[in-house]
């Protein structure tokens, strides 16, 4: 009997070590149109779908919010996908880079300085034109605009360009493919199986390995350890809909908030990515909310249960102990 009791104290103390190391977490584009330059400029997002052989007219609108004239120069810039998977596009700037495949700078026929009387507005047309030779997929680019006179400078300031972001889509036998990454709980943008307090948020990442930009949609639920439904929400639910570039990741943090119950819970996450709806990614994650609090009383339990069997024990053992004698 003093054995078996030994054993069972042993077993409370390896649940108290196991409590107290759940402590430990366990890891799982701009709309602004001014810009330095002080030109104000719109729309700042153009998508187009043209087939090959030919063509389509983008229509910028460019104003001179100074007292004094100025003179606007064009610059066309290929873009592809920041590195920190937030999906703000990064211009290609280095004259000597090599383009990509589906070059953007291509399609755009040469754009004249505008000449800008002080306050004026003036639309500036800006031809597109896809070659019957052309590749299909996407071509994602930037026009932007700077001072095109060197002592316009003083007045306006030569920080900084100011522009608008293009994705054109050239129809023919494209590859969609959207894969997912990651689903998990996060806090502070970092994944989490463990949370004892503060907001949880659900992290998705998703890579998109075909060649043309996609708007993924659908919904994500998040259910309790009974099944019932404690959030619901619409994903990529933004206007217009967020675009993942191909051959890149994009990272998407939506905030679940402050859960109250403890327990387990489960993330169900359903997506697609095609017009149709027929392309579909099913997935499921599940992590764990326990208060501070709840730890606190879970140990405080365990270590009572160990010292009423420590007593216990004690106290069998004083009784062998006299009836030996």
């Amino acid at each position: 009997m003093k054995r078996i009791l030994q054993r069972v104290a042993l077993g409370l103390s390896a649940i108290t070590l196991l409590s107290a190391s759940l402590l430990v977490p366990v890891a799982a584009q701009t709309n602004d149109n001014k810009s330095a330059n002080g030109y104000q400029i719109s729309p700042v997002r153009s998508e187009f779908t043209i087939e090959k052989g030919k063509s389509d007219t983008l229509t910028i609108s460019i104003q001179n919010p100074s007292d004094v004239p100025a003179s606007a120069k064009a610059i066309v810039n290929n873009f592809v996908a920041s590195e920190d998977e937030s999906g703000t596009p990064r211009l290609i700037l280095a004259d000597n880079a090599e383009p990509p495949k589906n070059n953007f700078k291509t399609l755009i026929s040469d754009i004249p300085d505008v000449q800008l009387a002080a306050k004026e507005r003036k639309d500036v047309p800006v031809k597109i034109t896809i070659p019957a030779d052309a590749h299909s997929g996407g071509y994602y680019g930037a026009i932007r605009f700077v001072p095109s006179n060197p002592t316009q400078e003083s007045t306006v300031g030569l920080t900084a360009s100011v522009g608008t972001i293009v994705l054109v889509t050239v129809p023919g036998d494209l590859n969609l493919k959207l894969d997912l990454v990651q689903l998990s709980a996060a806090q502070n943008g970092k994944a989490k199986s463990f949370f004892t307090s503060g907001d949880v948020d659900i992290l998705t990442r998703l890579k998109n390995d075909g060649d043309i930009h996609l708007k993924p949609f659908g919904r994500v639920t998040v259910k309790s350890m009974f099944g019932k439904t404690v959030s619901s929400y619409e994903f990529n639910n933004t206007e217009p809909r967020a675009n993942i570039l191909p051959g890149s990741i994009r990272k998407f943090d939506d905030k679940l908030g402050k859960l109250k119950l403890l327990g387990r819970y489960t993330i169900e996450s359903n997506l697609g990515y095609s017009s149709g709806g027929g392309d579909l990614i099913t997935s499921k994650a599940s992590f764990w909310y326990v208060p501070a609090w709840a730890i606190v009383v879970l140990v405080v339990l365990v270590l009572a249960i160990i010292g009423g069997i420590y007593w216990l024990i004690r106290k069998l053992g004083r009784k062998s102990r006299r009836n030996v004698k």
